[in-house]
C-alpha cells in the first residue's frame, strides 16, 4: 500500500492485490473551497463502482429594511439581519420539490415583544405578542433576481402600513408569514418564515407610515 500527499493537499491511498485476479482500489477525498467534499471509490477487475458524497452548504440569510415616516418625513431608516426559521428553511426546500403546492408568503404581522430573541425554532420563532389588526398583505407580488454570478439569488417582499393602519406606541417585532388566508391573529411558529425585532420600539402614530422590505438570499456554497 502506498500513501502520498500532493502539493494541493490531496491524499491518495492505493491498494493492489496480485493473484488470479488483479484488483485495485483507489480512494481520494478532496475538500474544495466551495465546501464540497467528494469521495470516489473505483474497483478494477470485474465491475467498476463509484459514488459521490456531497457536503455542499446552502446559506439562507434574511435582511430587513425598515422605513418609518411621520407626515411624509423619514424619521427612521435602517437595515438589520435576522434568522430564517426552521419553517422558513423547509418552505424554501419544499417549494423546490413540491412547487405550487407549498404555501407562498402572503404578508407580514406586527407585535409588541422586544425581549424574546429571534430563534430558529421554539420561543422566538413565531410572533410573541401580536398587535390586533396589524396583518398586512404584501404591497405587490414578490420579486426575485440573481445577485450576480456565484453570488446567489434574492427574493424581496414589501409591506407598508399606511397612515391609520395601525396606531401603537410600542411596535417591536414583525413576522414574515405564509398563513393562508392571511388573518387577524398571531403568526404561529408553523406559519412564520422569519421574525425580526426592531432596533428600538416604534411609536406608530395615526399619521405615520411604516414600510418593511424583507430580502431572503439563498446561496449554495
Amino acid at each position: 500500500m502506498s500513501e502520498g500527499t500532493d502539493k494541493m493537499g490531496v491524499t491518495d491511498n492505493v491498494i493492489a492485490v496480485l493473484g488470479n485476479a488483479t484488483s485495485k482500489k483507489w480512494s481520494r477525498t478532496r475538500t474544495e473551497k466551495a465546501r464540497v467534499t467528494d469521495s470516489v471509490t473505483a474497483r478494477i477487475g470485474g465491475a467498476i463502482r463509484g459514488f459521490l458524497q456531497p457536503t455542499e452548504k446552502v446559506f439562507v440569510r434574511a435582511n430587513v429594511h425598515v422605513v418609518h415616516r411621520r407626515n411624509g418625513v423619514v424619521i427612521a431608516d435602517y437595515w438589520g439581519e435576522n434568522l430564517v426559521t426552521d419553517v422558513g428553511d423547509g418552505h424554501i426546500s419544499k417549494r423546490i420539490i413540491e412547487g405550487d403546492t407549498e404555501d407562498i408568503v402572503t404578508g407580514m404581522k406586527l407585535g409588541n415583544d422586544s425581549a424574546t430573541a429571534v430563534a430558529k425554532n421554539g420561543a422566538g420563532s413565531g410572533m410573541v405578542e401580536y398587535i390586533t389588526g396589524s396583518e398586512e398583505l404584501l404591497d405587490a407580488s414578490p420579486t426575485e433576481a440573481t445577485k450576480g454570478a456565484g453570488a446567489g439569488w434574492r427574493s424581496t417582499f414589501i409591506c407598508t402600513w399606511i397612515a391609520g393602519d395601525v396606531t401603537d406606541v410600542d411596535v417591536a417585532e414583525v413576522c414574515l408569514t405564509n398563513q393562508t388566508a392571511l388573518a387577524d391573529n398571531t403568526s404561529a411558529e408553523a406559519d412564520t418564515i422569519a421574525r425580526f425585532v426592531f432596533g428600538s420600539p416604534i411609536d406608530k402614530q395615526s399619521g405615520d407610515s411604516l414600510e418593511v422590505t424583507w430580502q431572503i438570499d439563498v446561496l449554495g456554497a
